[in-house]
């Protein structure tokens, strides 16, 4: 081979092995990037997916306490319905045992004392004692309901006690002052069962200690 052969031949694998450094370089530089990328687009997957993940769980368990909180309303409510309904009951009992209890009462001698001092005290308070006080009591009442009213209602200053009795009064009295009556009579006292019902739901409170609601 001649001597520029050579030299031909020697700068043609020169050029070659120029182009082949070349294109590995950028076969590396092609593949640096598309691993790159690639690792981009994998974190970003990555994190897109832990977000939605995230949200998934909140939902979830947003969803969770609101069932939780719902199923708990309802609970509570069906309590309430359950204890309203024993507290009718109770209310039911309790007014149809008050005539008889305070039957009982005004036939005790202790209770017929405090029945008859506790109705003097509200007559000389509220009535107009001006022309004095007619006191009404059922014939078959004890003989010391009669001295319990002279004894605690008090003497009016411009006219008289007048006692009258009054048949089927029943347990009780009442006192006339004026145009105006005190009713301490089982009817009278039961007069107003919205007012006698909350006072029983107040003592039942402080019995145990724990609102009520009927």
């Amino acid at each position: 081979m001649s001597t520029p052969d050579i030299i031909v031949q020697a700068q043609t694998e020169a050029l070659l092995r120029r182009v082949a450094r070349e294109q590995e370089t950028r076969c590396r530089g092609a593949r640096d990037a598309a691993g790159e990328q690639a690792r981009n687009i994998i974190a970003r997957a990555w994190q897109e997916a832990r977000a939605r993940l995230r949200q998934a769980v909140d939902e979830e368990r947003r969803s969770i306490d609101k069932a939780l909180a719902d199923r708990r309303a309802a609970l509570e409510t069906v309590a309430r319905r359950r204890e309203q309904s024993v507290l009718r009951v109770l209310m039911d009992e309790a007014w149809r045992e008050l005539p008889v209890a305070l039957e009982a009462a005004w036939q005790s001698a202790d209770g017929r004392r405090e029945w008859c001092a506790a109705a003097c005290a509200v007559a000389a308070r509220t009535l107009q004692s001006g022309h004095g006080f007619v006191v009404e009591l059922d014939p078959a009442a004890p003989r010391d309901a009669t001295e319990l009213v002279q004894r605690c209602l008090p003497q009016p200053t411009g006219g008289a006690i007048e006692l009258r009795q009054l048949p089927a009064l029943g347990a009780g009295l009442r006192i006339r002052g004026g145009r105006a009556c005190i009713d301490a009579t089982v009817p009278g006292l039961l007069a107003s069962r919205e007012r006698i019902e909350s006072e029983l739901l107040a003592e039942l409170e402080r019995l145990t200690g724990q609102p009520k609601d009927c």
